[in-house]
């Protein structure tokens, strides 16, 4: 049996000493830690503002490197593929702007002059009960806008110091976001513009104080979550698409109103899991309900149907797909992700369980090789976990494919 030295005892006796001091001052330690992600949003805002806008923007580079190298545009293809995703992306914002908003502001007017009508039609409906005096005495309050009125003035008068001051709470908050969100972007574009230098320096970094093999392994399992973030953009993207051509076709079909306005807004919610379905199809009733209750509920069970048909036939098919997980694989990677933490988990849980899906499977088949070549075989199984400077690359070149592809 072999004893530790004098040296490996020291080690462990600071690091056990380090896990103490970890315990007993963990409110101290988790208390600096906010502050430290606080003062770092920015910077983390940036990065993830960096990522999503380099994924068009290396398709555009892609495209324009073809030109040949002579050309000016060839020459000038980073900015110019920035300028061109920057540009898609406004364009999209104001079609949005220009297409929905418009139908919202008109559809809140024709609902305020219903409102009358439906307060009288719920008392209709509870007239042969006992609850009619219940409900009328409730309805009263909410259909007597003078009487709203009255308090919402009488408080407005008596707090309107707090007023004032959750009004100058709220402006400078908001002017506060808006600075952080600005340098947010400034910090995007630079690290876009610059990414190949800012990943030499970053390899120096972890190569000068982890040595030659870690950089190695790091690059490999850097690519491999690149690849797998990317493809779920991607796959969301299109996944979404595919719903909201859907609600479009299907509302031409029964004939509701406002069918490309809706279907547009329940395929740009549907992007955001588990909440965008829901808010896409609260939108939706709302400007059909201006109109016709009968539709509003029509459509109402045609979007539960289109969700499920998303969730659990489009969803796993087309995301799976692109990141190489299986389907079932990415329910239950949803399902255990909203467990854990809600929305942000189940953005994140499908492209880290592609990417453990992958690593895992490599490091298999580098165990499998490592005993064929152990038994004499002669054709081992090309191991992927062996050579991680390799897979990166061709992680990349996959990754690039599926760019040019889309």
């Amino acid at each position: 049996m072999r004893y530790p030295n004098r040296e490996e005892l020291v080690r462990m006796g600071l690091a056990a000493f380090a896990v103490y001091l970890g315990i007993y001052y963990w409110s101290t330690i988790s208390r600096m830690l906010v502050a430290l992600v606080t003062a770092l949003t920015p910077v983390i805002l940036g990065c993830v503002i960096a990522y999503i806008v380099n994924i068009p923007m290396s398709f555009f580079e892609q495209k324009l490197a073809k030109l040949g190298d002579g050309t000016r545009i060839c020459r000038a293809r980073r900015p110019l593929s920035l300028i061109i995703s920057i540009a898609i992306s406004f364009m999209l914002a104001a079609f949005l702007l220009r297409f929905i908003m418009p139908e919202m502001m008109q559809s809140m007017r024709m609902m305020s002059q219903k409102v009358p009508v439906a307060v009288e039609a719920i008392r209709e409906v509870f007239r042969d009960f006992d609850l009619e005096t219940m409900v009328d005495e409730q309805l009263n309050q909410l259909s007597d806008w003078d009487k709203i009125q009255m308090q919402i003035s009488s408080y407005l008068m008596s707090g309107a110091g707090g007023v004032m001051g959750s009004m100058v709470t709220g402006i400078t908050s908001a002017l506060s976001s808006t600075f952080e969100v600005m340098l947010s972007a400034i910090l995007a574009i630079y690290i876009v513009m610059s990414k190949e230098r800012l990943g030499e320096q970053i390899g120096k970094l972890v190569e000068t104080y982890f040595g030659h093999e870690v950089l190695e392994r790091a690059i490999y399992v850097g690519r491999v979550l690149d690849h797998s973030f990317s493809s779920f953009i991607i796959g969301r993207c299109i996944s979404s698409m595919i719903l909201g051509l859907l609600c479009i076709a299907c509302m031409l079909l029964f004939r509701l109103p406002y069918a490309i306005t809706i279907g547009t807004v329940v395929g740009v919610t549907n992007i955001i899991p588990v909440v965008g379905p829901f808010v896409g199809g609260i939108i939706g009733a709302l400007l059909i309900f201006s109109t016709s209750t009968v539709d509003a509920l029509i459509f109402v069970a045609l979007v539960l149907v289109l969700q499920q048909i998303d969730a659990n036939v489009v969803f796993p098919r087309v995301v799976g797909s692109s990141t190489g997980l299986p389907g079932i694989w990415v329910l239950a990677a949803v399902a255990v992700g909203g467990e854990l933490g809600g929305i942000p988990f189940i953005l994140l849980s499908v492209p880290i369980a592609a990417s453990l899906y992958q690593l895992i499977g490599d490091d298999m088949r580098s165990r499998e090789a490592k005993e064929a070549t152990v038994a004499g075989d002669e054709t081992p199984v090309t191991s992927i976990a062996e050579e991680p400077a390799a897979i990166a690359g061709d992680v990349d070149g996959a990754s690039g494919d599926d760019g040019a592809a889309g």
